[in-house]
């Protein structure tokens, strides 16, 4: 059966987001030099995803070594279904924001629109699109960190909660000062204050659930655009 022009366009725009995506290497920091003169937060979150990468990249280095292999890769979107807890802090809600308004376009942008308008009665993340991510440069820290070992999740199970053993434990001196940086955001005015934040983790009172966020208000903000 011949697609439907619309979802074949959607395809073919994301594909070019995810072969964009793949050309921007995790261990590398992205660079949207002209947002980021224009929204200084933007740098930022990048530096902070950054970060975090180099930390996830590090806790996978350090399961191969014990003999374990990634088992995460393209194509797998499991976790985008079944979790319900993933947390996302205030700047990364603007980080999402400013790319699905910004750096989204053609049919992947209307896909992605339609799908934060209805998404209470989605069960999977809302930007989940042909089992990939839509958003995948500015995904949410707790995205980054889950990564699982040795199997694939099944279909609608959590590994965290299931198999906790499988699940990579982030390298806590990346993800600690990942959130210390973020925490600048917030005019906490010195690093002894935000290591304090993170180690006693009232940073964590900042973050709300993905599922929970209002994103029709994103979807009504991209109708616009």
């Amino acid at each position: 059966m011949m697609q439907d022009a619309s979802v074949r366009g959607t395809k073919l725009n994301h594909d070019a987001m995810s072969k964009k995506t793949q050309s921007n290497s995790d261990d590398q920091r992205l660079s949207y030099a002209a947002d980021e003169a224009r929204l200084p937060w933007l740098s930022l979150l990048l530096e902070m995803y950054h970060t975090t990468n180099q930390g996830v990249a590090q806790g996978i280095r350090q399961g191969e070594r014990q003999g374990r292999k990634l088992a995460c890769a393209r194509g797998c979107a499991s976790c985008c279904r079944s979790h319900s807890d993933i947390p996302v802090y205030p700047l990364e809600l603007m980080g999402i924001a400013w790319f699905a308004s910004e750096q989204l376009s053609g049919a992947l942008r209307e896909k992605v629109r339609q799908q934060l308008a209805q998404h209470k009665a989605n069960p999977s993340c809302p930007f989940l699109v042909d089992e990939a991510c839509a958003i995948h440069p500015l995904r949410p820290m707790a995205c980054r960190h889950f990564n699982v070992f040795d199997r694939v999740c099944a279909e609608g199970e959590d590994a965290f909660h299931t198999r906790r053993e499988d699940v990579l434990t982030p390298v806590e001196f990346h993800k600690d000062k990942a959130l210390a940086m973020m925490l600048r955001h917030h005019q906490v005015p010195t690093e002894t204050e935000r290591k304090a934040r993170v180690t006693n983790g009232s940073v964590h009172a900042l973050a709300q659930s993905l599922r929970e966020v209002r994103w029709e208000n994103l979807a009504q903000r991209m109708g616009l655009g």
